[in-house]
C-alpha cells in the first residue's frame, strides 16, 4: 500500500473512531478494482545436469599403427569426415588381388555363357562359372570392408574432444581414439516428485539457468518421462530438450530448472481484496442500486496464488468490481464512496522555474 493510500484510509478509520454515529451513517471510502483475466501456471523447481544429444567413443575394428590423423583437439566436424587411418599397404594389396580374381571370374563367366548359348558346354559348367564369379565378388567386398575398417570417419556432425593417440601409435579394436558429441541440442535430465505426474507430459515448457552463464535463461520443453518411479526417492526422471544453436551449453553443466505446467488464463483478483473467515474466503462486490454504490459480501472459491494475484475458481466473473482497499469499514449491503486513483498522484503547485530544493543561482 502506498503512503497516500495509507493516509486516506487512516483518516477514514479515525473518523470512525472519533464520531462513530456519523461514521456509521456515512458511506465508507474505498478503492476498487475489476476482476481481470490473468495467466496462471504451476511452477515446479528442480535441479538437473546437461548431457549432449549424442555421445560416442570413436574406435576402430582393426589393429595396426596409425599413419595419419586428420583432426585437431576440440575441432567441430561434419558427418563422414575422415579422422584417422591405419597402415594400408597390405590391405591395398589384398584388395588389388581380389579385384583381379573378380575380373578373371567375370571373363570366364562370359566365355562359358557364350558357349552355353551354342550348346557347347553343359549347364553344370555354366553354374560352376557363375558360382566362381559370385565367390570372387564376395571376397572382394570382404577385403574392401576390412580396408574401410582401417579408416575412422565421423558418424555424425559434432564436436571432438582430445585425441588419445598420435601418428605411429599402435591401436587395437576398442581403443578410444577420441570422443565425439552432438551438441546441436542438449538433454537436460532431472528428478521431479511423482506427485506432479498429473501435470507433466511431453511438450510442457521449461526454463533453465546456470551459474556458469549468469543472467541467461534457456527455454525448452519436456521430451520424455521415465517409465518408472524411483521406489526410494518417489521421484520420476524427466528429460527435456534445450536448443543450443550458439553452442553455449556444455555437457555436464549444472542447471536450475523451472517447469511451467498447466498454463491457463483465469479470472483473478489482488490478494489484498480477499477476506478470510475461518476456512471460507469472501470478497466485497460493488453494485449499482438506485444510483448508489452498494457492496455485497460474496463467498468465492480461490485457486493458485501468483505474483500478488489470486485465481478465482467460482463466485466472480470477469468485469465484476470488487473492493481491494478499505475492507475494514465496509459491511454487507452498505453504501460506499469509490475513491479515484488519480487523487493518489502527487501534484506540484507553483513549481514553475527552478526544481524543488533549488534557490537562486550559482555563484
Amino acid at each position: 500500500m502506498t503512503f497516500a493510500r495509507f493516509c486516506i484510509l487512516t483518516a477514514a478509520l479515525w473518523g470512525t473512531l472519533l464520531t462513530p454515529t456519523m461514521a456509521q451513517r456515512g458511506p465508507a471510502s474505498v478503492f476498487v478494482t475489476p476482476v481481470a483475466p490473468y495467466e496462471f501456471a504451476q511452477r515446479i523447481e528442480a535441479l538437473g545436469t546437461l548431457e549432449p544429444n549424442e555421445r560416442v567413443d570413436l574406435t576402430l575394428n582393426a589393429a595396426d599403427r596409425v599413419t595419419a590423423i586428420y583432426f585437431d583437439d576440440g575441432e567441430r566436424v561434419r558427418e563422414g569426415k575422415t579422422l584417422l587411418s591405419l597402415a594400408q599397404r597390405e590391405q591395398v594389396a589384398l584388395v588389388e588381388a581380389a579385384e583381379a580374381e573378380v575380373e578373371e571370374a567375370r571373363r570366364q563367366l562370359e566365355r562359358v555363357t557364350r558357349l552355353a548359348r551354342q550348346n557347347a558346354v553343359s549347364q553344370s559348367e555354366l553354374d560352376t562359372a557363375r558360382r566362381t564369379y559370385d565367390a570372387a565378388d564376395a571376397q572382394l567386398r570382404a577385403v574392401q570392408s576390412r580396408q574401410r575398417d582401417r579408416v575412422l570417419v565421423a558418424p555424425f556432425d559434432g564436436l571432438l574432444g582430445f585425441r588419445q593417440v598420435s601418428v605411429g601409435s599402435f591401436v587395437g579394436p576398442g581403443d578410444v581414439i577420441a570422443t565425439l558429441i552432438d551438441d546441436s541440442e542438449m538433454n537436460l535430465d532431472f528428478l521431479v516428485p511423482s506427485t506432479f505426474l498429473r501435470v507433466l507430459r511431453p511438450g510442457v515448457a521449461i526454463e533453465a539457468t546456470t551459474d556458469d552463464l549468469p543472467g541467461q535463461i534457456f527455454e525448452g520443453a519436456i521430451a520424455t518421462l521415465d517409465n518408472a518411479i524411483d521406489p526410494v526417492t518417489r521421484s520420476v526422471r524427466i528429460r527435456a530438450i534445450l536448443p543450443n544453436e550458439d553452442q553455449q551449453l556444455r555437457a555436464g553443466m549444472f542447471m536450475q530448472v523451472t517447469l511451467i505446467a498447466d498454463p491457463r488464463t483465469a479470472p483473478s483478483i489482488p490478494e489484498e481484496a480477499v477476506e478470510p473467515v475461518g476456512p471460507l474466503t469472501f470478497v466485497y462486490v460493488v453494485n449499482d442500486r438506485d444510483g448508489n454504490k452498494i457492496v455485497e459480501r460474496r463467498e468465492v472459491q480461490l485457486g493458485t496464488r501468483q505474483e500478488g494475484r489470486v485465481e478465482v475458481l467460482d463466485g466472480l466473473s470477469d468485469g465484476d468490481i470488487i473492493v481491494n482497499e478499505g475492507l475494514l469499514r465496509v459491511r454487507d449491503g452498505a453504501p460506499v464512496i469509490i475513491q479515484n486513483e488519480t487523487m493518489l498522484r502527487p501534484t506540484l503547485k507553483g513549481m514553475s522555474g527552478s526544481p524543488a530544493g533549488t534557490t537562486g543561482t550559482a555563484n
